[in-house]
């Protein structure tokens, strides 16, 4: 809502032009609560020769002011000369475990920060007053109940998100189910509780992003293992936190983006379940590379699998990188793992999940006197459903139309059971009885 959004076709060419253009549109009020940093969203870096941002494509425009620029995946960021210099970083500064500087041939900075290369500077920037978050997060509910969500999963929050939740929930505007996982946070974290928050939830990256040009997610090499170099966390800094964590009852999404990260993970909790089998369902995100030899440990150690981002069930990363972007759906769930799908909301426009589930609903199989798309369609209408209330332990509350549960429904323009998703929409949306969006606009609406 502050930030300059140029969608991900900028180009060595464009991205200048399009962030200043960008720039004279975002007059809020709260556009200038960085300081005067500018942010923009986003670039690919397919886009640009050899697959290489450069500061010099942002410093003729903005010579002075610091500007940085998220990559699509989030975990990369890019720096002209300014934003460098703000933060103090020179060629002599050295790669941080897990990150990387990007350099010229003659050694000097590209800009673009590498994974945990961009920590500090995120962390540097001056933060949004409570107010500011509060007003995106009704945006971002009220985007929710247009494509029929009622509840959801935050992979990543922090004391300020808790905060605007919490006073939104005391003001009776938190009209969504929230589920928010602290970043391998204090434990104090977790007490933070209310009405429609529940944040028993705690998050880890372990490698990552599988997208072009850094590929920067753990593989398995040649001799089985996962690529060290790669990772994020060593197995015992893992095993530690996740003990810790699971002994308290807080269940653990640990991001896994390739098929090594998945296998370090699944190592990891074999360890934990041994000395406690009965403890929280944890959960691997993202799931699109898991080894088959790894589909049978996730259902014998009870470890959800969770599908996201859904943009990616679909496209030319999909098609360009099958070895990457597996998306086993059928393998998972025949081998009794339990699966839910995220739309992992900030690549696209919207949280819509319709388009994607259309991609995957075919995947599931074959049945006499049934259709693939039929087979798929009821599964998929379990996952998006009581499979999500599932996996944060509040089936007995909500995830299906039942007397005692919560009235959190919707009502879509056609029988998503016979697996119809492409081109569905949601009519009315209802969060606790009450009717919190409905299309007027749609003369088939109830």
């Amino acid at each position: 809502m502050s930030e300059v959004d140029i969608g991900s076709d900028s180009t060595a060419a464009t991205i200048a032009e399009n962030i200043k253009r960008g720039q004279t549109t975002c007059a809020c009020s709260q556009a200038h609560f960085r300081g005067d940093w500018l942010i923009a969203n986003f670039y690919a870096g397919q886009n640009f020769p050899d697959g290489k941002m450069d500061r010099k494509y942002l410093d003729d425009t903005f010579p002075e002011q610091p500007v940085l620029v998220r990559d699509v995946s989030c975990h990369n960021v890019a720096l002209n000369t300014a934003a460098l210099k703000r933060v103090g970083y020179g060629a002599d500064v050295e790669d941080p475990p897990g990150g990387k500087y990007m350099r010229r041939p003659d050694g000097q900075l590209t800009g673009e920060l590498v994974e945990a290369a961009s920590a500090e500077v995120l962390a540097s920037l001056p933060q949004p007053p409570v107010p500011f978050v509060k007003e995106a997060l009704i945006y971002g509910i009220k985007m929710s109940h247009k494509f029929g969500i009622t509840s959801l999963q935050e992979a990543s929050a922090n004391t300020l998100y808790l905060h605007a939740l919490r006073e939104l929930d005391n003001e009776g505007r938190l009209d969504m189910q929230v589920f928010p996982h602290i970043v391998h946070a204090p434990e104090s974290f977790a007490q933070e509780r209310a009405q429609h928050i529940d944040a028993r939830f705690v998050k880890f990256w372990m490698d990552g992003a599988p997208i072009p040009p850094h590929f920067s997610q753990c593989d398995i090499g040649a001799d089985g293992l996962p690529n060290e170099d790669r990772l994020l966390l060593t197995f015992e800094e893992l095993f530690s936190a996740l003990t810790k964590h699971d002994a308290r009852g807080l269940t653990c999404k640990i991001h896994c983006a390739g098929d090594g990260s998945a296998r370090r993970a699944l190592d990891v909790l074999e360890r934990v379940r041994q000395s406690n089998p009965s403890g929280p369902v944890h959960e691997l995100a993202h799931c699109n590379a898991i080894h088959q030899d790894d589909i049978s440990r996730m259902a014998e150690l009870r470890i959800t699998a969770e599908m996201s981002p859904a943009i990616f069930h679909d496209t030319n990363l999909t098609a360009n990188y099958p070895h990457i972007f597996k998306w086993p759906f059928k393998e998972l769930q025949d081998a009794g793992v339990h699966v839910t799908v995220g739309s992992d909301w900030f690549l696209t426009d919207t949280p819509d999940l319709f388009p994607a589930l259309s991609a995957v609903v075919e995947r599931f199989g074959t049945q006499a006197g049934k259709t693939t798309k039929e087979i798929g369609g009821a599964k998929i209408c379990r996952i998006i459903t009581l499979a999500g209330a599932e996996a944060v332990g509040k089936a007995s509350e909500m995830g299906s139309i039942e007397t005692g549960k919560k009235a959190n429904f919707i009502a879509v323009d056609r029988d998503l059971s016979r697996g119809e998703f492409s081109g569905a929409k949601v009519l009315k949306t209802w969060f606790e009885g009450r009717v919190v969006w409905e299309d007027t606009n749609n003369t088939a609406s109830i």
